[in-house]
């Protein structure tokens, strides 16, 4: 099938392109069932000082590897070169974790919103990134909305309808919804955190007053994430030089 790469790509950034074959380029990888026009206040954030792609998988709903060869050839045919942050919002995760697992060399860091709940990821694969440590020490920052906020503000409701009925108020925080919501959000943080394991430098943002459309609903708090990790690209040294490092402290320390 004929892709048209100019329907569902987006090149925004600073009017001065002068950089643009040497900085990182941001590319965003939207959710299932979403595309990129979601990601419009974010991405507008970012384009006055980086150059961010904002790239459609478009309705044919392709899986991982489809999706990351037709990025590939668009990169190619554009000369959009790395290297690359990438942004991974809910299912986007596994389409970023699939372009990291082709193009680990070419990726400088990356942001991964709300994702690690969702299915779809090789299980192998994702196995393997996590014991090598794929991104090294490449700056990684796990974003952790609340997915479970509108049933929790219900739960509230329906406490605050007991009007002091301490009997039923207590019914409610021990009844089967309200574990049920407890035993998610645990989970969901179990899940979040574990991908922290792609990365020696990587750091946690909780925003529980926030739903499951973080880059939608809280694009400042997203920015900052990016930010942080185009500011510490540069300031990680390579896994040889660590080596290296971590055995000089150790005879200074002798």
């Amino acid at each position: 099938m004929e892709i048209n790469h100019k329907e569902q790509a987006q090149v925004l950034g600073p009017n001065d392109d002068s950089n643009i074959s040497t900085s990182p380029l941001i590319i965003c990888f939207h959710g299932s069932g979403d595309s990129c026009a979601s990601w419009g206040e974010l991405a507008q954030l970012l384009a006055s000082s980086y150059h961010v792609l904002l790239y459609n998988r478009g309705p044919s709903n392709p899986d991982s590897k489809a999706s990351t060869k037709s990025l590939l050839q668009y990169l190619a045919e554009m000369q959009l070169g790395p290297p690359y942050v990438l942004i991974g919002h809910s299912y986007g995760g596994n389409f970023a974790r699939e372009f990291l697992q082709q193009r680990t060399s070419d990726v400088v860091g990356m942001v991964l919103a709300e994702t690690g709940q969702e299915t779809g990821l090789d299980p192998a694969m994702e196995a393997r990134q996590y014991k090598r440590t794929i991104l090294g020490t490449k700056p990684l920052s796990v974003i952790r909305a609340n997915s479970m906020i509108g049933k929790m503000k219900q739960l509230e409701e329906k406490i605050r309808d007991a009007h002091g009925d301490e009997k039923l108020e207590n019914d409610i925080r021990n009844g089967p919804e309200s574990a049920m919501v407890d035993a998610w959000d645990k989970e969901d943080e179990r899940l979040k955190k574990r991908q922290l394991d792609l990365s020696k430098n990587s750091r946690y943002l909780h925003i529980p007053d926030c739903g499951h459309h973080v880059i939608r609903d809280r694009p400042d708090a997203v920015a900052g994430e990016v930010r942080w990790v185009m500011e510490n690209r540069n300031n990680i040294p390579d896994e040889k030089s660590h080596g290296l490092i971590n055995k000089l402290w150790g005879k200074l320390l002798r």
